[in-house]
């Protein structure tokens, strides 16, 4: 899989387009470099620190390119051009409610049949790279059921004789807010905000003027079908100018788009998106059919882990630090172990969790000792139900040997396996998945 991103990149950055009377501005399907929630919709959230995203999606769009001379040569069954195009994406949390990203379009292939003079058509004088896009986001506040966030997008042209742009044109730079809530399964989420255009002159003996600045505006929904690991979606997104602009073409200046598609998450690290679109009406990036495919593979965090088992709440007086286990805890107590506490797909305990586990026994047998304790195991939701529910009472009944073995009396440890059931992420991203798998502890202190 890396070895597949690596040589991904590298081919990326071999070749940059050329514009004839098309500029990247034909392209609005861009998914986001996160790969959370949605496909190009940005939710609220952001990447954990540490945590990174890789992206890889293909599109297929049909009758999306502008004529300027024959206006009728296009409609949903005559197809007179298309574009095969790609999006490499890159996604990295740097620290809690902040992350980066980078979006890399690439144009493979375009196909044009029409007999339209080529000096007044719409098509790439060459396939190759068209533009970079850098974006950061900061999240206002929020949690795994929605929130507020802010974004901040670059573009960097990397087409020649961009129409839309111009002759010295400078970077395209867009502020928008993202919006998200979730009801149950179903997710909302929506974007507005405002690009701002740095146009040059206008490209000689062409009938398009450099694009000023623009509103742009999307939506999105989905709904997780947990028993089949996949979410559906359905986004709609489009852009608005600002002011009057000449534009002598079959197309409108606005554009909009509608897409539907799934994200099938086949590992807990890998998801595969599908879908389709269609124009809302004849904009200037809308094409009449678009077909994508691409992946998400995630992995991290990098950054040096919290302690295995944390303290969730309890009175605690603690001798050292935030150590869970330095000092005196009294009545109620819960504690917390999450994601990587076991061998893969197995109830075989890690090493680091097991030692953590017997500093656990040794806490609770000092004064003044405890009454009970109880195991919980949690799985995230991929896989079937009925396993996962196996698998979690199999590692909790894992982790009660651990401290049996330590010395804890039999009578007072309990193991319990509640599968999916409980959920406190969203089962629908890799970080919500992680927060899922978890194993937690309840304890009542004092003596039996």
């Amino acid at each position: 899989m890396r070895t597949l991103f690596l040589s991904t990149f590298l081919f990326y950055f071999s070749q940059s387009a050329f514009g004839n009377v098309v500029g990247a501005d034909t392209q609005n399907f861009n998914p986001t470099p996160d790969g959370l929630d949605f496909v190009t919709v940005q939710s609220s959230e952001t990447l954990e620190p540490g945590i990174f995203n890789f992206g890889f999606f293909l599109n297929y769009a049909v009758n999306s390119l502008p004529n300027y001379e024959d206006r009728s040569t296009q409609d949903r069954t005559n197809f007179a051009d298309s574009l095969l195009s790609s999006d490499l994406n890159i996604g990295f949390g740097l620290m809690k409610n902040w992350s980066v990203g980078l979006s890399v379009p690439y144009l493979l292939a375009q196909n044009v049949d029409s007999d339209a003079n080529p000096a007044f058509r719409g098509e790439f004088a060459e396939t190759g790279l068209t533009e970079y896009r850098l974006n950061t986001k900061y999240r206002f506040f929020g949690d795994q059921n929605g929130g507020l966030a802010t974004l901040l997008t670059m573009n960097l042209n990397q087409i020649e004789n961009n129409p839309f742009l111009g002759e010295g044109a400078g970077p395209t730079f867009t502020v928008e807010l993202a919006a998200d809530t979730t009801v149950k399964k179903m997710a909302l989420g929506a974007n507005i905000g405002y690009r701002f255009r740095d146009p040059g002159a206008q490209l000689a003996n062409i009938p398009v003027e450099p694009m000023d600045d623009q509103l742009i505006v999307s939506g999105a929904v989905s709904y997780l079908l947990t028993d089949y690991d996949t979410k559906l979606i359905g986004e709609i997104f489009g852009s608005f100018p600002t002011g009057e602009q000449n534009f002598a073409s079959d197309r409108d200046i606005s554009s909009m788009e509608l897409l539907g598609g799934f994200k099938w998450d086949i590992t807990t690290q890998l998801a595969y998106h599908a879908g389709a679109g269609t124009e809302v009406y004849q904009g200037s990036s809308s094409p009449d059919w678009r077909v994508y495919t691409g992946v998400n593979w995630a992995l991290g965090p990098i950054y040096k882990k919290e302690s295995v088992i944390v303290r969730q709440s309890g009175e605690f007086t603690a001798s050292t630090g935030e150590d869970p286990f330095s000092g005196t805890g009294s009545g109620s107590e819960t504690f917390i172990a999450r994601d990587v506490l076991f061998k893969f797909d197995s109830d075989e305990v890690d090493e680091e969790f097991e030692e953590a586990l017997i500093r656990m026994a040794a806490y609770l047998m000092q004064p003044p000792g405890f009454k009970s304790l109880t195991v919980e195991g949690h799985t995230d939701s991929v896989g079937s139900s009925a396993y996962n529910k196996g698998l979690s009472q199999r590692r909790a009944n894992s982790v009660r040997q651990v401290f049996l073995d330590a010395g804890l009396p039999l009578s007072k440890v309990k193991a319990i396996g509640h599968g999916e059931e409980r959920p406190i992420g969203d089962n629908g991203n890799y970080q919500g998945r992680k927060m899922n798998r978890r194993v937690e502890f309840n304890v009542e202190r004092g003596p039996s």
